[in-house]
C-alpha cells in the first residue's frame, strides 16, 4: 500500500491547482486520473478571464489562442444585440494545454501523478481514506476530490448533490466564417432550452472556433437533438455553412454549489462540489479561487495535524467569502431566466437596444461577476425591475 498525506482524486485543472499548492509546502501528494493521458476528453467550452492566469501563473502567450472583445447575442429570431468590442474582455484558451500545463507545475512541486487510475473504492477507516484502483491501494490523511460532476468521492461519502445539472455537447470546428473578436450567443427554447448555444471564435482569422449549447435535463428532447439542429438552423448557418468538425466536446454541468463540502479527513472542490457559475456554466475561474481555498485550509490542517470536520471548515468559510455570494446570486438570475419564453426573450433584447444602455452593460460587465452590471442597470433603467 502507498501512503500518501493528501490523495487528491481527479487529473483536472482544479486538482492540479491544489496539488501544486499543497505539494510546494513539502506534503506528500498524489493525484490519481482516470484517464491514460491528462486533457484527454474536452468537456469545456474554453473561454475565460485573465485572471484565470493570474491564478495559475501559466504565461498568456502559451494558451491563449485568441481574444474576444464582446459578443453578438441572437435573440430566436435573430434580432442582435452586440455588446463590447472595445477592449478585450475574455480568452479563448488551448484547454488541453492548460491542463498539462497545469499538472506539469504539481510534478515540479512533487506531486505523484498516477493516470489510467480509476478509483474502484474508497472507504474511511478512522483517521485514513483508503482509495483502491485497479493498480494500487493508496491510503492518505487528507482526501480531496476534485473529479468532476459525477464525483465518486462525492457520493461515497453522502455529501449533498447539487441542484441541477445541464447537459453540454459541442465540437472543434474549422473553416468557419467569423469575427475572430466576436463570440455569437443563440438564446431561445427552440435552439437551447434552458440555457444557451454559442460560437467561440479560436484564432485571429476566424476560421477556427469551439461551438456548442447546453440544455437542461428536462428538456423535451435529447441535448444531441438540438446540436444536430444547430448544425442546420438558418441563423446559424452562414457561420458554419462548411464547417468540419476535428474534436466532439461532451459533458455535465453542476449547478448549485453545494451546503456543504467538507468532512473529517475529506473536502471536495471544483466541479465536484459545484463550484461553477450558474449564469455561463463556467467552472475553470470559480473552481481555480475555490481550489486556492481548499489548499490553504489543508496546509492549516496539515501543519496542526487535524483533518477534522472542525478544523477543515476553515475551508467553507474562505470560498463562501470569496465567492459564494456570487455563485448565489447567480443561481438567482438563471432562476429568473429559465422562466424566460421565447417572447420575453425577445422584448428584452429589443429594450436593450440602447447606446446608454449598452455603454452600461460595456462598462460594468464581467462574465466572472455578473452581479457587478446589476446595480447600474438598475439606477438606469427600471426594464429590470
Amino acid at each position: 500500500m502507498l501512503e500518501y498525506e493528501v490523495a487528491i482524486v481527479g487529473g483536472g485543472p482544479i486538482g492540479g491547482h491544489v496539488a501544486t499548492k499543497i505539494a510546494e509546502k513539502k506534503f506528500s501528494v498524489a493525484i490519481l486520473e482516470k484517464n491514460k493521458e491528462i486533457g484527454q476528453y474536452l468537456n469545456c467550452a474554453g473561454l475565460v478571464t485573465s485572471r484565470v492566469l493570474d491564478l495559475t501563473k501559466i504565461p498568456k502567450k502559451e494558451i491563449v489562442q485568441n481574444e474576444i472583445k464582446g459578443a453578438n447575442i441572437h435573440s430566436p429570431s435573430n434580432k442582435i444585440l452586440t455588446i463590447g468590442g472595445d477592449k478585450t474582455h475574455a480568452l479563448a484558451i488551448d484547454r488541453t494545454l492548460f491542463d498539462k500545463k497545469i499538472i506539469k507545475q504539481s510534478e515540479k512541486k512533487g506531486s505523484d501523478i498516477f493516470l489510467k487510475s480509476n478509483v474502484k473504492q474508497i472507504k474511511k477507516i478512522e483517521n485514513y481514506c483508503e482509495l483502491i484502483t485497479l493498480n494500487n491501494q493508496i491510503k492518505c490523511k487528507l482526501l480531496i476530490g476534485a473529479d468532476g460532476p459525477n464525483s465518486k468521492v462525492r457520493k461515497s461519502f453522502s455529501f449533498p448533490e447539487p441542484k441541477e445539472y445541464l447537459i453540454g455537447v459541442g465540437a472543434e470546428v474549422t473553416n468557419t466564417k467569423l469575427d475572430p473578436n466576436f463570440v455569437e450567443i443563440f438564446v431561445g427554447k427552440k435552439i437551447a432550452p434552458g440555457f444557451f448555444a454559442w460560437i467561440i471564435p479560436t484564432n485571429k482569422d476566424g476560421t477556427n472556433a469551439r461551438i456548442g449549447l447546453c440544455t437542461s435535463k428536462d428538456a423535451p428532447n435529447p441535448t444531441k437533438y438540438y446540436f444536430t439542429k444547430m448544425l442546420k438552423n438558418k441563423y446559424i448557418q452562414p457561420y458554419l455553412k462548411n464547417c468540419k468538425i476535428t474534436r466532439n466536446i461532451a459533458g455535465a454541468i453542476p449547478i448549485g454549489p453545494l451546503r456543504k463540502t467538507y468532512d473529517d479527513n475529506i473536502m471536495l472542490v471544483g466541479d465536484a462540489a459545484a463550484q461553477v457559475k450558474p449564469t455561463s456554466g463556467g467552472g475553470l475561474y470559480p473552481g481555480l479561487l475555490c481550489g486556492s481555498c481548499c489548499s490553504k485550509a489543508a496546509i492549516y490542517s496539515l501543519k496542526n495535524n487535524d483533518l477534522s470536520s472542525e478544523s477543515l471548515s476553515n475551508y467553507q468559510k474562505e470560498w463562501k467569502k470569496e465567492i459564494g455570494i456570487e455563485l448565489r446570486k447567480g443561481s438567482r438570475y438563471r432562476s429568473i431566466y429559465k422562466r424566460f419564453s421565447d417572447k420575453k426573450m425577445e422584448k428584452y433584447i429589443d429594450k436593450l437596444q440602447n447606446p446608454a444602455l449598452i455603454n452600461i452593460i460595456n462598462e460594468f460587465g464581467d462574465i466572472d461577476y455578473p452581479s457587478k452590471l446589476i446595480k447600474p442597470l438598475l439606477k438606469n433603467t427600471k426594464l429590470f425591475i
